[in-house]
């Protein structure tokens, strides 16, 4: 995997964005899909001698607290992401001035950390869907379909941040894709890394809006995908399982192994406890119960099993 590779061989801080919130769940909360990959990436850079910041909203924060202290991570490394100040029935892309979002993200970049920066990774974060502007820029090998950019995505559904349903959800999101936008201008070296699952997380704008819109057949495809480009755009099926073949890659990239510990059990506790402390909830069902996009653990572990296993193979 490029992006292990990447990371393992010049990582020596690293800024982790996740927390999706769940906007219809009662009460609006993050879902248990991103926290787990964040924490086990954190986790990972950190038995590595590598610096890490967990960057996340109010509705996530809870999580990664509660997921650091299950792994021995100090709970200092989770920084609070703000929120603008606008209502749920605001106008949709009432956000797409946003003060609050700019001046932390300014704030952090110009921090003795931000500076430190090497890599910024957005694990299951969604961002704003394209504007014309956006549209255009995109990289492809045909003329870009602008009357259908035009025809399924009204002006008011433009820079708005949408669940896979196609609502606007900017009111629950803290917009830390300024970020991923700002370092250029901050700090230009900085590698990005974008890891999703439905189209509409940062990252996902490396990829052609149309291509999306063609695989996105649940819900109003065109409204969903996300501009946001990143140097590496990671797709998987579930964005945790992503996530954690990213971390597991790279521990045999840096010699060392992969630690016994950090198996099926492990990450079962992990999230049974995010859902019991901390609030989560499924982000398909919106239920607070112990499965990840609708699946069972049983189902969802056998995969990070099958990572694991591959990556261990690899150090041997």
């Amino acid at each position: 995997m490029v992006a292990a590779q990447e990371l393992a061989a010049r990582a020596t801080a690293v800024g982790i964005v996740t927390g999706f919130c769940i906007s219809g769940a009662s009460p609006p909360a993050a879902e248990t899909d991103g926290p787990p990959g964040a924490l086990l990436l954190a986790r990972t850079l950190n038995l590595l001698g590598i610096e890490v910041a967990l960057i996340a909203d109010r509705y996530a924060t809870p999580l990664l607290e509660v997921g650091c202290d299950f792994l021995g991570l100090p709970r200092s490394i989770v920084r609070d992401f703000p929120l603008e100040e606008i209502a749920p029935a605001a106008a949709s892309n009432a956000t797409t001035i946003t003060p609050q979002a700019d001046r932390w993200s300014e704030d952090f970049l110009r921090s003795d950390l931000g500076s430190r920066l090497s890599h910024l990774i957005s694990i299951e974060h969604v961002g704003p869907s394209h504007t014309e502007r956006s549209f255009l820029a995109q990289k492809r090998n045909a003329p870009p379909p602008l009357a259908n950019f035009e025809s399924a995505v009204p002006t008011a559904s433009r820079d708005v941040c949408h669940n896979m349903r196609g609502s606007p959800i900017d009111a629950w999101t803290g917009r830390a894709h300024r970020l991923f936008e700002l370092i250029a201008e901050f700090h230009p070296h900085i590698t990005t890394i974008g890891i999703g699952d439905g189209g509409n997380e940062i990252g996902m704008g490396t990829i052609p809006w149309e291509t999306l819109r063609q695989a996105i057949i649940v819900g109003p495809g065109g409204l969903v995908p996300c501009r946001v480009a990143t140097d590496y755009t990671l797709l998987a099926g579930v964005s945790d399982w992503a996530a954690y073949a990213l971390a597991l890659a790279m521990i045999p990239l840096r010699g060392a192994e992969i630690p016994t510990a950090w198996d099926e059990s492990c990450l079962r506790e992990l999230i049974e406890r995010l859902v019991r402390d901390a609030g989560a909830v499924d982000g398909v069902t919106g239920r607070p119960e112990a499965t990840v996009d609708g699946l069972p653990l049983e189902t969802y572990l056998q995969v990070f099993s099958g990572i694991r296993e591959l990556c261990a193979a690899a150090a041997r």
